[in-house]
């Protein structure tokens, strides 16, 4: 049975805003580490880049959480319409199929990428953040710089690849002649 025309807009405005949202989420992961980190090393007065870092990373926080908005409520239309939307019927289990066994995944690495994020706007990044103002005052030596940014690094590319391994698993769900298939 096909999908109604309404049916069709409203997985198609979904879809969207799942995109949206991951556009607003990874796009400014991207440059925060290809624009903001390089050009913020050439930044002379400690107290300009820190406040500017500051700034900068608030202002991501603000993007990023409403795009993982626009990813939680979309995917949450998405995944709640699946049957309907692909006309699998009830007698097919979630996980015999390949788009629940891809989801779980997805929601598994999402999971972690929830738990990377926190851990770097909470703790590590503000960490960070503190070590270069001590360091410019003289509270903090190279190497305990050195740690916070290596450690906020690690994070910062951790997160930047499991969304990246995550919008590859979510086109694996959208090619339908790869996901609806017996898993």
């Amino acid at each position: 049975m096909a999908n109604s025309d309404g049916a069709n807009i409203a997985h198609i405005i979904a879809i969207w805003c799942h995109i949206l949202g991951i556009a607003l989420f990874v796009g400014p992961q991207f440059f925060l580490a290809l624009a903001w980190v390089p050009v913020s090393r050439g930044i002379a007065d400690q107290s300009v880049r820190v406040d500017l870092m500051r700034k900068l990373t608030r202002r991501f926080l603000y993007l990023g959480g409403a795009g993982l908005f626009l990813i939680v409520a979309a995917g949450s239309y998405l995944i709640s319409d699946w049957r309907d939307y692909y006309n699998i019927g009830d007698d097919a289990s979630f996980t015999s199929l390949r788009y629940g066994v891809v989801f779980i995944i997805k929601m598994n690495l999402f999971l972690v990428l929830l738990v990377a994020l926190a851990l770097h706007s909470f703790v590590v990044g503000p960490r960070l953040v503190d070590r270069i103002e001590a360091h410019a005052k003289g509270g903090a030596t190279p190497a305990q710089l050195k740690s916070a940014r290596m450690a906020s690094m690690g994070l910062s590319i951790a997160g930047l690849l499991i969304a990246l391994a995550m919008m590859v698993l979510g086109v694996m769900m959208n090619t339908t002649d790869f996901s609806l298939r017996a898993s």
